[in-house]
């Protein structure tokens, strides 16, 4: 029969759909819909979150359908049952596919392998030969994949020491295709346990044919390593976004084992735009390439999760680099921040920081910040002066966000009125972080009228309590001192969203530890 519908119009119907049942069921309307819904379902076949369950138990056997002859005699050769797949597919599944997760991979090997078993326990228990016929599929699906795959564009590699496939080893860059389907890799993840192979190597062999990768996520351990990813990050026509996490059990620190990459991100300066830095040492990064790192004026955000030796006179080298940033993100170290070229850096972009948080004080922050950095949108700080959230309030018009933990066991009557008066017409949560046993104290009346001024623009209010005492067990010594029936009737009564929690541990189903407002909200705030 003719059918209905312009071939476009069809087309631009299942792009469309959501990867569920719909998107199945299109598969059975006729083979012109068939056509058009088969890519799309395919580009990502591992994706959990996008499959229907009766349809994940045949991925692997249409996979393993779709190889040559020569491979299949190969497995079969080595003790792997193909007896439930097919000679051949309707379609090259493995040329639609766009996103190669080995996590994912490994898991459906599992499965097909051991329908019945559970993951891990049949990963633990499994003898040399099952482990040897896993990798023997993993490795030919991969070469299958590279060299079928019209364009392979999000690649993760992942290990976790608890299976026997040791996936660094196998030199996917060199398989034959490799210069097609990963000449356009957009994003690489590589995590996985240190030692196991010379993870140097897979970086190298990448950067022969992956140039266009735009997302790098890295975790590393060794001086090699580091120069392998310097040399992949090199060549690269537009790296946009890093992340390094550094496993600091294996950290050289005679060695200079992260200069070489700050270094070879100045070749991104175009393009450059955010950098995640997780446990990464400072100790020998020179001057010169923080420098040299600095040339990425487009960035936009930085992050730093408890990273080491971040010492002032190096890191001054990039205080004044950065013009267009507009996030910063940091998690204290072992060692102090660097807090003059921190605010150096805030000085320096002025109005572009859009968002800011320490987890620390930071001398000088909330003054430099509320002078330069005025269409602020997101803070979160410490400071020893609580006073200083009105500074805030008062200067940063456009604050969204605020979450502000100061000092415990004051007066705080004068704040709430402060803040009323200061409020920003676009606050809509307000989190306040303070001493469970030494809280800030302020009556219902000046809640009412911190409350009253915001009513309109305030949608979520928050108190955190931290540092509870450990394991109490009298009643008495878990009450939260902070307020009082009176106070929530304030807060019941102008309509916001109200949570109230402690670091009380462990929790005491006898002991209320969290307070909601409507008391139906839960702890989902």
């Amino acid at each position: 029969m003719d059918f209905p519908l312009p071939t476009e119009c069809v087309e631009d119907v299942i792009s469309n759909l959501e990867i569920n049942r719909d998107l199945f069921s299109a598969l059975m309307v006729n083979r012109e819909w068939c056509k058009f819904a088969v890519p799309i379902l395919w580009k990502n076949p591992f994706d959990n979150n996008n499959r229907e369950n009766h349809c994940k138990k045949v991925i692997m056997r249409t996979y393993l359908s779709c190889l040559d002859q020569r491979s299949k005699l190969f497995l079969e050769s080595n003790g792997v049952d193909l007896s439930c797949t097919s000679s051949s597919t309707a379609f090259d599944y493995a040329s639609y596919l766009n996103y190669l997760s080995t996590t994912s991979l490994k898991f459906r090997i599992q499965q097909y392998m051991f329908p019945q078993a559970g993951f891990c326990g049949s990963m633990l228990n499994e003898h040399q030969k099952t482990s040897n016929q896993i990798k023997l599929i993993f490795t030919i699906l991969c070469k299958h994949f590279i060299s079928r795959s019209v364009e392979l564009k999000y690649i993760e590699f992942s290990d976790f020491g608890f299976d026997p496939l040791n996936v660094y080893s196998i030199p996917f860059a060199t398989f034959e295709g490799a210069n097609r389907s990963l000449a356009n890799l957009q994003i690489f993840c590589f995590h996985g346990i240190p030692g196991k192979s010379n993870n140097a190597k897979t970086f190298v062999s990448m950067s022969n044919v992956c140039k266009n990768i735009s997302h790098l996520e890295i975790t590393l351990s060794t001086l090699d390593e580091a120069k392998g990813l310097a040399s992949l990050i090199s060549v690269q026509n537009h790296l946009e976004h890093f992340k390094l996490v550094s496993d600091t059990r294996f950290t050289l620190i005679d060695d200079d084992i992260f200069g070489a990459i700050f270094r070879s991100l100045a070749t991104q300066s175009n393009t450059f735009r955010s950098i995640f830095l997780q446990n990464v040492s400072f100790t020998n990064v020179d001057f010169k390439s923080l420098a040299e790192f600095g040339k990425c004026k487009a960035l936009r955000s930085m992050t730093f999760i408890e990273c080491e030796e971040i010492q002032e006179k190096t890191f001054n080298a990039i205080s004044n680099a950065f013009p267009l940033l507009e996030h910063v993100f940091y998690v204290s170290g072992p060692s102090e921040v660097p807090s003059q070229s921190f605010c150096e850096i805030f000085k320096t972009a002025q109005l572009n920081i859009k968002s800011v948080s320490f987890d620390v004080e930071v001398f000088g922050l909330i003054e430099t910040i509320t002078k330069f950095c005025t269409k602020l949108e997101d803070i979160s700080v410490n400071s020893i002066d609580p006073t200083e959230i009105i500074l805030i309030l008062s200067n940063c018009k456009e604050l969204k966000y605020i979450n502000f933990r100061g000092e415990g066991g004051i007066d705080a009557n004068d704040i709430f009125i402060g803040m009323a008066r200061s409020i920003s017409p676009n606050l809509e949560i307000l989190s306040l972080n303070m001493s469970f046993t030494n809280p800030w104290i302020f009556s219902p009346e000046s809640l009412k009228i911190f409350l009253d001024s915001c009513k309109n623009t305030l949608k979520i209010f928050k108190i955190y309590h931290y540092n509870a005492p450990f394991n109490i067990q009298d009643l008495e010594d878990a009450r939260i001192k902070t307020m009082n029936e009176e106070h929530f009737n304030v807060i019941r009564q102008s309509g916001i969203t109200f949570h109230m929690d402690s670091d009380i541990w462990p929790r005491n189903t006898n002991i209320i530890t969290t307070i909601d407002i409507p008391e139906n909200i839960g702890e989902n705030q």
